[in-house]
């Protein structure tokens, strides 16, 4: 996929249009108003389920609501569904349900009782507790991106999948991975407009036998209307759904950290504190990623680029990383930019690499400093600093 997503300057010239946004796709999927909801508001068990995705800031910009989330998207256009089967817990019925992040509502698709989708996640037993369902919708990133979306999608999932261990975490329980057979999306109810990408588990499997579910759930478009991009479609069907379980930070403030986070647009570098920036490069990193740190301002730290924690090559590099990002001049602003490499061009890399980038929004919103991820660069540009392909950026300075 990556020559079919490459950024290049012509390409870049040749796309500098006006969207027109009214025309952009729902971000939401909404399933019909008969179906029985549940607030989550009255189930305190399942709060890690509302800070894993949430609504953390809401206005208006043309007329059109305009949401931010507890995770970043790429175009803030939020290409992602999460479902969820329920098997007892109190207060619930046990069934397959849809989250509706709009009015923090579980919304039941299907009741269950002796059937379920556990055979089509390696289970032949009842799972009592909460599978995780996390699907990517491609439209809504191909609308505004085209293939390039490709990269966007498994990076937002990356931050999703984050989220969702940080949030389990943080409320004391366990996650388990899970992996599922192809045919889960058809039993879902889905289309080729949506695919399943990540599936996980909160609870125990029991004793108790369990059967496939029968019938396919109800088709509900996760869009108001679709577009069939086959460069995109294609490759997300024979891409491996993920399942590792990130090693999150711990944070006790984190409910706090989750409802604040923000994609910085401008930053004041003077007020971030060197010993942040260290903590921040030392994050660790999932192991198949390289990392690569660009200091451009601080206090008393070396300016230059950071491998491993350590400065292998002083001077300002600001210029040279904001031409590479597409000359967006508030990075300039920034305090440092840390380039994602992997030498695996894959779906699996870019989660990783969105995983990771998770982390640094926690820390960063932790010590009161801010950052932006930057998925748009001028790819073949990049090979001067690394020779492994760059995957993602995140821009790194103190709060305004």
């Amino acid at each position: 996929m990556r020559e079919q997503t490459l950024l290049t300057r012509e390409w870049v010239a040749a796309k500098q249009t006006f969207l027109d946004w009214d025309t952009q796709p729902s971000s939401f999927k909404q399933y019909p108003h008969f179906c029985y909801r549940v607030s989550l508001k009255e189930h305190p068990s399942l709060q890690w389920l509302v800070q894993t995705r949430c609504i953390t800031d809401e206005h208006s910009i043309a007329h059109k609501p305009y949401r931010r989330l507890n995770v970043p998207s790429a175009g803030n256009l939020h290409p992602i569904e999460i479902y969820v089967q329920i098997r007892n817990i109190a207060g619930l019925l046990s069934g397959i349900y849809h989250y509706d992040v709009l009015n923090e509502e579980l919304v039941m698709i299907r009741e269950i009782a002796g059937e379920g989708i556990e055979p089509h996640v390696g289970l032949d037993k009842r799972f009592s507790g909460v599978i995780v369902m996390i699907s990517l919708v491609p439209f809504r990133s191909s609308w505004k991106y085209g293939a390039r979306a490709w990269r966007y999608l498994y990076l937002d999932l990356g931050h999703q999948i984050d989220a969702l261990a940080a949030s389990v975490r943080h409320f004391g329980l366990y996650l388990t991975k899970m992996s599922h057979t192809e045919h889960l999306n058809t039993l879902m109810g889905m289309g080729e407009d949506e695919r399943i990408a990540a599936v996980y588990a909160i609870g125990e499997v029991s004793e108790r036998a369990v059967k496939p579910i029968s019938t396919p759930l109800m088709h509900v478009q996760p869009t108001d209307y679709t577009e069939y991009l086959n460069t995109l479609i294609e490759p997300l069907k024979t891409t491996p759904s993920y399942n590792e379980i990130p090693n999150t930070l711990m944070y006790e403030d984190f409910v706090l950290l989750n409802r604040s986070r923000r994609s910085a647009r401008e930053f004041n570098p003077h007020t971030m504190n060197d010993a942040i920036l260290q903590q921040l490069i030392s994050i660790p990193a999932p192991s198949s990623l390289e990392i690569i740190v660009f200091v451009f301002q601080a206090h008393s730290m070396q300016i230059g680029t950071y491998r491993n924690g350590k400065c292998a090559v002083s001077g300002n590099f600001n210029s040279e990383i904001v031409h590479l990002l597409l000359d967006q001049r508030f990075i300039s602003g920034s305090n440092m930019v840390v380039l994602i490499h992997a030498e695996h061009f894959c779906a699996q890399t870019h989660i990783e690499a969105g995983i990771y980038a998770q982390e640094l929004y926690r820390m960063c919103e932790h010590h009161n400093a801010t950052c932006s991820g930057i998925g748009a660069f001028y790819d073949e540009e990049a090979s001067c600093y690394s020779d492994k392909p760059l995957l993602y950026a995140v821009a790194i300075g103190g709060k305004v």
